[in-house]
């Protein structure tokens, strides 16, 4: 039986080419100006999204795949900073026929980066994950010899394409090594302090520089479709990388985790604690269905209580659980208004300490708990957050049932280091409960920026990413304060990356901004909606979603929540202190409510500031020059 002829590249002549033909020249036009139709004016990654090359368990390969990474994203952040028309082409491969005379051979591999910029020409790099000098060297020279075969590949494609000056020049033009995970060595033609490199001074190309360009980057997105193969071929509009990037996180599911879910039974009482994005809300919401589904079954009457912080939250636990008769979810603050006294404050204008006092007051008065508010089984989400004796009063809420299994399930993040979980918990209950080390909800090139804000300066962290998936670098925008207000020049970066991203097919629904506080909130809606933006708050977008409209709200009222698009302004910076540690938690929070794409709005020193990270060391980089 004939098998399937399999497509190798976009625009092979026919389903049976083996890839010894040459392309069709038309064709690749067309891919180029439709994947990339402001090539000549702008620049870009390709492909848009970093890939690791071998399994997680590989450390060989995951140490390579980490150093490229890294590399990767300092390219992205060096392109956008730079505004030029520039290609970056990550794992490039060549395969080129050489003709000497009567000798005819081929010249064939694979280099890390070639980056192709209108006004620096080409510059080829090679990354190796050295970490001892002893081997150093060897890894530099395999990298030369890496590089100068790119090199004489893509002169050799150059020939009878741009003058003959133009092709030479590709070998006085500098090639770097990157070594992140190594010191740089004496030698190393770098300037400037440790992690930093630079590239200086123009290409050579001389008159020809626009000419070289076009020819090379119309032969760098050919190879790309040639090589790469239909991954990147296949046109994915910004919309749906990120559908695809969160489905692909969305799916992820540990043996821990699924031990938690397996059944109805034991343990009965549990404190399940761990960071953000590792899976604290959905192991909740299934154990409460199935908890829900096996009363149903059995003919019981429990009831069960699911008590979150904000509204919002509730809002989205509502509705999760909407079709679970036996579930009422709560927010502390509802709680309390139920069982306060009649006349009593508005419990959601009480600051911390008159919550507390409020607690103590209901604690006083038992009967009245048992009688209004009196659940078999509790579950509890973000639990740092809760104030005063409130384990207390859960255990007052529950102390009437006459249930036996009574389950009693407190999820927290004790990441954040606030005084309301350290006076919530003892360090034996700490250490002793059911501890979630990997996170899932987010990809890899957020997790980096947010692992900065696990713990203080210093403080080794014992999380990590449980997936290889790293998804869309993070877009840092350098917002310039010296026309108008701050909130007007925000507005406007706002509005810009809104109108980018509902053009690139990212529904509304999908993208959300957060501002540090609610007091700016209405501005910024105001703002958008003049220019045509549709804006929905947290809790609209959950009961009454439009998928045109995207969500404006304050950080503190989306806590618990997640989007696939997020863009975050006002942040502050990190600096020493109480105010730094408080920024500390609050980026963390920040941070962990994005599934996919992240982009940042500040000024030049806090971009700065969140780059470095306080919190985390820098990047040691060493490059050192080849010349050809």
């Amino acid at each position: 039986m004939d098998t399937c002829p399999r497509v190798n590249f976009t625009a092979q002549r026919s389903l049976h080419d083996d890839g010894s033909v040459e392309f069709n020249n038309r064709e690749v036009e067309k891919y180029i100006q439709h994947n990339y139709p402001d090539w000549l004016t702008a620049f870009h990654m390709v492909p848009q999204v970093f890939t690791f090359s071998g399994e997680q368990t590989d450390q060989v390969h995951r140490k390579g795949d980490d150093a490229e990474g890294r590399v990767y994203r300092l390219l992205h952040e060096l392109g956008n900073d730079l505004g030029d028309p520039m290609f970056v082409i990550h794992s490039f491969s060549f395969n080129e026929q050489v003709c000497r005379g009567s000798d005819i051979w081929r010249v064939y591999g694979e280099t890390d980066f070639v980056i192709v910029s209108k006004k620096y020409g080409v510059i080829f790099m090679e990354v190796k994950a050295v970490s001892s000098y002893g081997i150093l060297r060897k890894r530099f020279k395999k990298a030369q010899d890496q590089i100068n075969k790119a090199r004489q590949a893509l002169a050799e494609y150059l020939k009878g394409k741009v003058p003959s000056d133009a092709s030479t020049a590709l070998f006085r033009n500098p090639a770097f090594v990157a070594m992140p995970n190594c010191g740089r060595p004496q030698d190393s033609m770098a300037r400037g302090g440790t992690g930093t490199s630079g590239v200086s001074g123009r290409c050579g190309f001389g008159k020809t520089c626009t000419e070289v360009y076009c020819a090379v980057a119309v032969f760098f997105n050919r190879k790309c479709a040639r090589f790469i193969g239909l991954r990147s071929a296949t046109t994915r509009t910004l919309g749906k990388l990120v559908d695809d990037t969160t489905r692909d996180v969305l799916q992820m599911f540990n043996s821990q985790q699924l031990a938690l879910l397996n059944n109805v039974g034991l343990p009965r009482h549990q404190l399940i604690t761990g960071p953000a994005g590792s899976g604290k809300t959905s192991i909740l919401l299934h154990k409460v269905q199935a908890l829900n589904t096996d009363i149903s079954k059995t003919g019981k009457q429990e009831k069960i209580l699911v008590l979150c912080y904000n509204k919002p939250l509730r809002t989205r636990l509502t509705k999760e659980l909407e079709r679970c008769r036996w579930v009422t979810v709560h927010t502390l603050d509802s709680i309390l208004y139920e069982l306060s006294p009649v006349g009593s404050k508005d419990v959601s204008e009480m600051c911390d300490e008159e919550k507390s006092a409020l607690v103590d007051r209901v604690l006083h008065d038992r009967p009245r708990i048992h009688h209004k508010c009196s659940f078999d089984h509790i579950f509890v989400d973000e639990g740092q957050d809760f104030i005063g004796d409130w384990r207390a009063l859960l255990k007052e809420i529950q102390a009437k049932s006459l249930c036996k299994r009574k389950f009693h399930w407190i999820f927290l993040d004790n990441n954040q280091h606030v005084y309301k979980t350290a006076a919530g918990f003892s360090e034996e209950e700490l250490a002793n409960a059911i501890q979630l080390n990997k996170v899932y909800r987010m990809t890899g090139s957020v997790f980096d920026q947010f692992k900065k804000y696990f713990s203080g300066p210093g403080e080794e962290t014992e999380y990590s990413i449980g997936h290889d998936i790293m998804g869309l670098c993070i877009e840092w925008d350098k917002m310039d304060q010296t026309h108008g207000t701050a909130l007007q020049t925000a507005c406007d970066h706002i509005y810009r990356h809104v109108h980018r991203l509902l053009g690139n097919n990212v529904c509304g629904k999908d993208i959300c901004v957060l501002l540090w506080t609610f007091k700016d909130v209405p501005d910024v809606v105001e703002h958008l909606q003049a220019r045509g933006i549709q804006c929905q708050n947290a809790e609209d977008s959950i009961m009454h979603p439009v998928n045109s409209a995207i969500i404006v709200d304050s950080l503190s009222r989306f806590k618990g929540l997640e989007t696939k698009v997020l863009i975050l302004y006002d942040l502050p910076c990190l600096t020493d202190g109480e105010d730094g540690e408080r920024a500390r938690e609050h980026l963390y929070t920040a941070l962990s409510r994005c599934f996919c794409l992240l982009i940042i709005i500040a000024p030049a020193r806090v971009v700065q500031s969140l780059q470095s990270g306080r919190c985390q060391s820098p990047i040691n980089q060493s490059y050192a020059g080849i010349n050809g």
